[in-house]
């Protein structure tokens, strides 16, 4: 018989009472209301938000009541397991967590109950919480979300299921599957207008109008779609942890939409520098002009030197990293998310002592089997055995070759700041290449202060 395992439609938040007011007014509260739209589906999309009567003072009981949604309470904190944080987490963040450095404990206590509910994450501003979420989605499995950050969670699992929204009032009352991104996510929506605005005047050169409609309208969209599919799978492969069912579920998808978020993102800057040589006449070959090659930046510091001082500057490091990652997908390999493990003392054993152990272990197997398929299968029952005892280090690495030797890589941390960067990359290109007091302004990203871990 066939068992798939689909990605969930529940999910679990555990909701830090403090966060209440927060989330109940505009335009948070957004949030809330997809969240009770998308319960109404059919089939529904539930997201329950767990709030622990225990930690909530009298009027913040009272202003639940009165939200947009029915928040499910949780009251007997008795009941509790205690929580054990990793020894694996470092020594001044554990204490600062289990000491309770803003006071009643508050932090350890919320993370107890989303331990004990194996939830998806814990909505809070408590620093020593917010601070190693990293550290806390590595070692525990689940997500550490601030209330600015609830309504992209709720987009992400709604988004994950192909259901277009947004948790943000829009002029639009329907989202198509094809125009979402333009209408509900915010640099989506600028770039669309400022586009528009421009139509008329850019079809004097049709090729720089169609680089920009691909790339604004077409390709931006794209490098959303991807990012968002990629926290939708890593919150499906979290959940199969937390569930004891193994760190390797929904890992193809994960890795389907980390290779064309790569791939999209190199695309988008080989496509702005086309259109920076387009627009300002760079005079060179459009095959051979890329963002990182030096005929290219000398080109565009005599018209555009502050665009090729931002580039030097802000880009030299990210975009060799980018490259470094998307030219295998074109060329040779693929860089997939893999296991980046530990050797233990009890996976060091020999083949002839796991086999032992095997046999001990499940000796009816031994008797089922035919002996010929059991002479075959014994390697690969022998690798997986060391494999399980082995130490995870990252369950979130891609190894990535270059020419100083290689290094690990982090793509589900470092998308947010992926895209950002490229958010910086498509305001400079636009501002250098057509600039005027009377443009629309696109600019609303700033480039984040250092490289994600």
């Amino acid at each position: 018989m066939i068992k798939a395992t689909l990605p969930t439609r529940e999910f679990v938040l555990v909701l830090d009472p403090y966060c209440l007011k927060d989330l109940l007014t505009p335009p948070l509260s957004g949030a809330l209301t997809l969240i009770s739209d998308l319960a109404a589906l059919s089939p529904p999309i539930n997201i329950r938000l767990v709030l622990p009567d225990y930690l909530a003072t009298a009027d913040q009981r009272a202003l639940a009541k009165t939200g947009l949604i029915q928040f499910t309470p949780f009251h007997n904190e008795r009941a509790l397991p205690s929580l054990t944080l990793s020894r694996d987490l470092r020594r001044r963040v554990r204490e600062r967590i289990e000491s309770g450095a803003e006071g009643e404990r508050r932090g350890l206590r919320l993370l107890a109950l989303a331990w004990h509910l194996k939830a998806d994450g814990v909505v809070t501003t408590i620093t020593s919480v917010v601070e190693p979420r990293f550290d806390l989605l590595h070692l525990h499995k689940f997500l550490v979300i601030s209330p600015d950050d609830l309504p992209d969670f709720v987009e992400v699992c709604a988004r994950g299921h192909d259901v277009p929204c947004t948790a943000y009032p829009t002029s639009v009352s329907a989202l198509s599957s094809g125009s979402g991104y333009q209408f509900a996510h915010w640099k989506g929506r600028l770039l669309f207008i400022w586009f528009n605005s421009l139509d008329s005047a850019l079809r004097a050169d049709e090729r720089l109008h169609e680089l920009l409609r691909s790339a604004l309208l077409n390709r931006y969209p794209f490098i959303l779609r991807a990012r968002d599919m990629i926290r939708f799978y890593r919150l499906q492969a979290d959940r199969q942890v937390r569930y004891d069912q193994g760190p390797t579920f929904f890992r193809e998808p994960l890795n389907y939409h980390l290779t064309a978020f790569y791939t999209h993102i190199w695309g988008m800057l080989d496509t702005l520098a086309q259109i920076a040589n387009r627009r300002l006449g760079l005079g060179l070959d459009p095959f051979r002009c890329h963002i990182n090659r030096e005929d290219f930046l000398d080109a565009l510091g005599a018209k555009r030197p502050g665009l090729q001082k931002f580039i030097r500057e802000h880009g030299r490091h990210w975009v060799t990293i980018i490259g470094d990652v998307r030219h295998p997908v074109a060329h040779s390999a693929l860089r997939l998310q893999q296991d980046l493990m530990e050797p233990t003392e009890e996976s060091k054993k020999s083949d002839a002592e796991i086999s032992a152990i095997l046999r001990e272990e499940d000796s009816e197997f031994d008797t089922i089997v035919p002996p010929e398929l059991l002479r075959e299968w014994e390697p690969t029952r022998i690798y997986l055995w060391r494999l399980s005892k082995m130490k995870l280090i990252s369950d979130d690495a891609i190894f990535v070759e270059s020419s100083a030797g290689g290094y690990f890589r982090s793509p589900v941390v470092s998308v947010d700041f992926d895209v950002e960067r490229i958010n910086a990359f498509i305001d400079a290109f636009l501002i250098g290449c057509f600039g005027t007091p009377s443009a629309p302004a696109v600019v609303r990203s700033s480039l984040p202060p250092t490289e994600p871990p």
